[in-house]
C-alpha cells in the first residue's frame, strides 16, 4: 500500500469516526497533484455504493437517491451539482469501470466521494468494526 493510499484511508477513517480534527489534519497531507490522488477514496466509495445498491440502480433510481441526499441535511452535499453526483454514483456502481464522472478539479471529486461515502456508511449502519473492514477491503482492492 502506498503512503498516498494509506493517507486517504486515514482521512476516510477519521471522517467515518467523526474525528473532525483528525480529518482536517490528515486531509492536509493529501497531495491533489499525485498520480493516485483520490484512488483509495474512490475505491471505498464504490464498495459502499455497491453494498447500498447490491442489484445496481437505474438512472431514475440514482437521480432519486441524489435528490434525497441533496434534500437532506448532510453537511456539504448541497455544494455539488446533482448531475455530477449522479455520475459519481453510476460510476461507483460499475465495479469493472474506470472511475468516471470526475470533476475537472480532482479535489472536488474526492470531496464529493467523501460526503457520499459517509452517507452510505451511515445508511448501511456500519459499526466501527465494519468500517475498519471496509477500509481494509479498500486497501486490498487498491493494492491489487
Amino acid at each position: 500500500m502506498t503512503s498516498a493510499t494509506s493517507t486517504e484511508l486515514d482521512v476516510l477513517g477519521a471522517l467515518l469516526a467523526f474525528d473532525f480534527i483528525g480529518f482536517a489534519q490528515k486531509s492536509a497531507a493529501l497531495d491533489p497533484t499525485g498520480p493516485r490522488y483520490g484512488q483509495a477514496v474512490g475505491a471505498a466509495f464504490g464498495i459502499a455504493a455497491r453494498r447500498r445498491f447490491p442489484q445496481g440502480a437505474t438512472p431514475p433510481e440514482i437521480s432519486g437517491y441524489v435528490a434525497e441526499v441533496l434534500g437532506s441535511l448532510d453537511a456539504g452535499a448541497e455544494d455539488f451539482d446533482p448531475a455530477f453526483l449522479e455520475g459519481l454514483v453510476a460510476a461507483g456502481l460499475d465495479e469493472g469501470a474506470v472511475p468516471g464522472g470526475e470533476h475537472p478539479d480532482p479535489e472536488t471529486t474526492i470531496q464529493a466521494r467523501l460526503v457520499l461515502t459517509l452517507r452510505l456508511v451511515r445508511e448501511l449502519g456500519l459499526d466501527a468494526d465494519q468500517q475498519r473492514e471496509l477500509l481494509a477491503e479498500t486497501a486490498d482492492r487498491v493494492a491489487a
